[in-house]
């Protein structure tokens, strides 16, 4: 899909490295600037490779004028530029996009950063849980001892690589039409934010209380006598009556909502009470036949194998993955593929 076009990264970590994978597995030519050091995820080969596979890698010290032409000369040959600097780095070191632009009029410079070049933040130095707190993710995932919680998924990391993704394709078609470049600000704390519309619309709007999941009885996680079932249930009567027969608590059957969430105390620990008398399989089992919205709460181990029949891991020599999880037609992704040594790459 992508094999004329050549990206260059210039990143560490994981935002800019996750975008120019998912460009790589689908055809692009992706080549990984790294200092003499390394990307300092190299430490870990295992969480390197979840990143960097189907790359190619070059040294390249920037701050050697050297070295600094010979990226000059290979962005003359690309399409596409990723890079993942504080604001100001990039300019410093002589390859911000006013610069570049001045090799290759066309291309496509891409910076991902905490809070874009613009904000009035940009001076901090952030990682995933710095942004999600300043976001407010982290009130949303919940207090625990009167300290807000740390999710533990890195929702700006990966959202504003898949953000910077569906921009830079934007931008190559653009660029298809005009001729013409483009330059992407991607913040990872705006990725965040746009990744969760129902609770930023919510409270931008003043009804916070909305989105909290966590007074719907329906749309719970409850235990079994051998593990855990989450139930997801929302304003669905059909669905809601369904559970109410089954679970033989049908004085709640017909009840609104509203009167679900301010009862919810009361029929949490109803439901409570019947789900633990059953085993996860005997309750996974009713629930499926009688169509109620369900999952078992599995560790990821388990969940591997549905992975696995889906045909979406990458297998490399450093171990098994999660590849790129669409699945095409009349394309494959190259989920698979080599992880590049340091430095190990001519181009």
């Amino acid at each position: 899909m992508l094999s004329n076009i050549r990206v260059l990264e210039v990143a560490y970590f994981y935002p800019g490295p996750f975008c120019t994978q998912i460009l790589a597995e689908h055809g692009a030519e992706v080549i990984k600037i790294e200092p003499p050091t390394g990307d300092p995820m190299r430490y870990d080969r295992t969480l390197f490779s979840a990143f960097n596979r189907n790359k190619k890698s070059i040294v390249l010290n920037l701050k050697d004028e050297g070295d600094l032409k010979k990226f000059y000369e290979l962005v003359k040959k690309s399409d596409v530029i990723v890079e993942g600097f504080r604001p100001g780095v990039a300019k410093r070191l002589g390859i911000d996009y006013d610069t570049v632009r001045k090799y290759n009029k066309g291309i496509i410079y891409c910076s991902i950063s905490g809070f874009g070049q613009d904000s009035e933040l940009l001076d901090i130095p952030v990682h995933d849980i710095n942004v999600l707190s300043f976001s407010g993710i982290c009130r949303i995932s919940g207090i625990k001892d009167n300290v807000p919680r740390d999710p533990n998924v890195q929702i700006s990391d990966f959202s504003s690589a898949v953000f910077a993704v569906i921009s830079i394709l934007m931008a190559l078609i653009k660029r298809m039409k005009t001729g013409e470049g483009e330059y992407i600000d991607v913040s990872m704390m705006d990725s965040a934010a746009a990744s969760i519309p129902l609770h930023s619309a919510s409270y931008m709007n003043g009804s916070s209380d909305r989105m909290d999941f966590k007074s719907n009885p329906g749309y719970e996680i409850y235990k079994t006598r051998d593990g855990h079932i989450s139930l997801g249930i929302m304003d669905e009567p059909h669905f809601w009556r369904n559970l109410c027969r089954v679970l033989e608590i049908e004085e709640y059957a017909d009840i609104s909502y509203a009167e679900r969430l301010e009862r919810y105390d009361e029929i949490r620990s109803r439901i409570s009470e019947i789900i633990m008398k059953f085993k996860t399989s005997e309750i996974s089992d009713i629930l499926r036949r009688n169509n109620i919205p369900f999952g078992v709460v599995n560790h990821f181990t388990d969940a591997v194998e549905l992975l696995k029949k889906r045909g979406i891991l990458a297998k490399t020599e450093n171990g098994i993955f999660v590849g790129f999880p669409a699945k095409y037609k009349y394309y494959t992704p190259k989920r698979d593929g080599k992880v590049p040594d340091l430095g190990g790459d001519e181009v």
